[in-house]
């Protein structure tokens, strides 16, 4: 046998492996399915693009389809859309190649707030209405100690917290808290005025509890108590107890001050009127967003004792 009859030979033998394995599909790998999105950073209810032309095929891909986590269903090589909510939204693109091949790729997306935001803004000017919002923890209260007060000439609608038994009253509305990007914190503010503050009182301002039966998961919150240690921080751990910091602070009667707490993805700081009582490290994420409850509340523990809330505010800022 010469030479080209034996290239001849060497090619039949050739094609009818590939015959016997189903034709050229042998060498066929399908799409792969890629995408972009754009912009990098996404805000919730803004425009987003989404570019499939990272996806490649040697078949060449006839189709697009996309699916996200809300329910979104878009045909094309490049869609926009936009994401209601903030929060992680996943992206599912389906492409399929001339011969019906299919692959898939996925990504999250987080969809932030634009800073500035306002989440809250409660000053209870729509009275008893107001109240209503804020859900009464039926453990200990009755509903009885609280109303909605207006204070003539300082401040309008408040609410009136008045216990005058041995008992907490605590009201609390749940609040979404978005995820933060770099440089974004969550401010949680209140305003406070204390009417007594005899032995046996006790005052809070929980800006973020992860449920109302365990301090596990909750964010640090403000207490004063002349029955302990007066004013203090206190951060919750993972085990469902709080670890105490006590502050020099001492609240005055018959006068308003602004308690806030400043959050970021990993720490937070707790001021007073704008002076930095305290800061620390959180042991809980914030980079997701979940719901927290603020918590509002008083506890008389051997005399009379009241206190307002009003002007609750929570604002994304950086």
């Amino acid at each position: 046998m010469d030479r080209k009859r034996a290239v001849v030979g060497s090619g039949l033998v050739l094609l009818g492996l590939v015959a016997a394995l189903g034709g050229c599909t042998f060498f066929d790998q399908g799409p792969i399915a890629d995408f972009q999105v754009k912009p990098v950073v996404v805000y919730a209810g803004e425009t987003v693009t989404l570019d499939a032309g990272l996806s490649s095929g040697a078949a060449g891909i006839v189709s697009y389809e996309w699916s996200t986590s809300d329910n979104q269903s878009l045909v094309g090589q490049q869609v926009t859309t936009a994401f209601a909510d903030p929060g992680t939204h996943t992206v599912t693109l389906v492409v399929q190649d001339a011969n019906g091949n299919v692959d898939e790729a996925e990504q999250d997306i987080v969809a932030y707030l634009r800073s500035g935001t306002v989440l809250l803004d409660e000053d209870f000017s729509d009275d008893d209405m107001s109240l209503a919002r804020w859900v009464l923890d039926p453990t200990w209260a009755s509903v009885q100690d609280a109303e909605i007060d207006y204070i003539s000439g300082d401040g309008g609608y408040a609410l009136y917290v008045h216990s005058p038994q041995s008992r907490w009253h605590r009201r609390y509305y749940a609040v979404d808290l978005p995820p933060l990007r770099v440089g974004q914190w969550i401010e949680i503010s209140c305003r406070i005025m204390v009417l007594r503050n005899q032995d046996g009182y006790t005052y809070m301002f929980a800006p973020g509890r992860k449920d109302q039966s365990e301090l596990a998961g909750s964010l640090p919150s403000f207490v004063f108590s002349n029955a302990e240690d007066g004013c203090s921080i206190h951060e919750p751990t993972v085990l469902g107890t709080d670890t105490r910091h006590p502050i020099g602070y001492l609240p005055d009667v018959y006068r308003w001050h602004t308690y806030r707490f400043a959050f970021s993805q990993d720490s937070y700081v707790f001021d007073i009127d704008e002076i930095e009582w305290f800061s620390g490290a959180l042991n809980v994420s914030l980079n997701e967003g979940a719901r927290w409850s603020i918590v509002l509340g008083e506890e008389s523990l051997e005399e009379s004792c009241s206190v307002y809330y009003d002007d609750i505010r929570v604002v994304i800022k950086e």
